[in-house]
């Protein structure tokens, strides 16, 4: 039975990585910060390391007796966090991870970045090669750790493979997609600046789930690739927010807000938030920036390479994102 380290288990993609690990007869095992935090990995079937990636005296023998390694564990933050946090998580921690990984010759160490990385692109769909355009410190930090990967990978023969999802949704977020979808709930996604006639793309958890499987599954393919993992549909801003509203039974956007008078308003709530400690994703001024530019990506080389294919569309996932908000109390 292969054994699969898994840092960041009991984050959102985590947690749907390590069940679906698990599921296909993997052995795993996860870093953990806090072992009561993990208790529902350890119920799953997952064996428990407890270690922090940003304190490479706690990882000291985590990869020994792993085939491969999943390095998901992240600081994901757009908003109010500071570039030296991100880079103590996102980059030094990562290469905490990648020297334990080389310690004990893992067979594949996969590294988990962003599109964000990418960030928004001139001409759709960017690919692998498109240039890279972060706009979010968050994004920045991930390019960072892939560079990284990369030259340990040159100098190093670090067996590395990088995972590039585009904007995750499913049970379990509560940060991007919890955001847009409470805020069109309460009727406050209305009208979209510029009219909402830009491009945004999403892929629902278990496809990223299986974008992980197919790397470990084609790793002689996949060391040293980058592999974008998202979905084959996107949509426009208004057309996406729509499918919410119809799930979620409340009136669609309609009509368009001109972009001066969005971002006014957004900065006074923002600044409101920030009084109150709130950090809600949709109500910054950037993401009113982000509405006027296209994140579109290319699957075709995933697809090629491993395989991989995407199950489920839009409208299918969110509905059944939505329906855990619900079952769960937050809607």
């Amino acid at each position: 039975m292969t054994e699969i380290l898994v840092t960041g288990g009991t984050g959102f993609i985590g947690k749907h990585l390590v069940e679906g690990l698990l599921s296909e007869g993997y052995s795993v095992k996860a870093l953990v910060r806090s072992l009561e935090k993990a208790k529902k990995l350890e119920e799953m079937g997952a064996k428990l390391v407890k270690g922090d990636i940003t304190k490479p005296e706690t990882l000291e023998g985590i990869a020994k007796d792993v085939e491969a390694v999943v390095h998901l564990a992240a600081l994901m933050k757009f908003h109010g966090v500071k570039w030296e946090d991100l880079y103590r998580v996102n980059v030094l921690g990562a290469e905490n991870v990648i020297k334990e990984a080389l310690k004990e010759d893992v067979d594949h160490f996969i590294l988990t970045s962003t599109t964000e990385a990418m960030g928004p692109v001139k001409e759709i769909p960017a690919d692998e090669n498109s240039p890279m355009n972060p706009v979010y410190d968050y994004g920045r930090s991930k390019l960072l750790a892939e560079e990284l990967a990369l030259s340990y990978y040159r100098k190093e023969g670090l067996p590395v493979t990088i995972i590039r999802p585009s904007g995750v949704y499913g049970p379990g977020d509560l940060y991007v997609t919890y955001s847009v979808v409470r805020a069109i709930a309460r009727g406050l996604m209305k009208r979209l600046p510029g009219g909402g006639n830009h491009y945004i793309q999403f892929v629902f958890v278990k496809d990223v789930v299986q974008g992980y499987l197919r790397a470990l599954q084609h790793r002689d393919k996949a060391i040293g690739e980058t592999y974008i993992i998202t979905s084959e549909d996107y949509y426009t801003y208004k057309e996406a927010f729509t499918i919410i509203a119809n799930i979620l039974g409340v009136p669609p956007p309609k009509g368009s807000m001109p972009v001066w008078l969005a971002k006014a308003l957004i900065w006074l709530i923002e600044k409101w938030n920030a009084i109150r400690g709130i950090d809600d994703f949709v109500f910054h001024v950037s993401v009113v920036e982000d509405m006027l530019t296209d994140r579109v990506y290319s699957i075709e080389k995933a697809r090629r390479e491993l395989n991989y294919n995407p199950q489920y569309k839009f409208e299918e996932g969110m509905k059944i994102t939505i329906d855990w908000y619900r079952k769960m109390g937050y809607l």
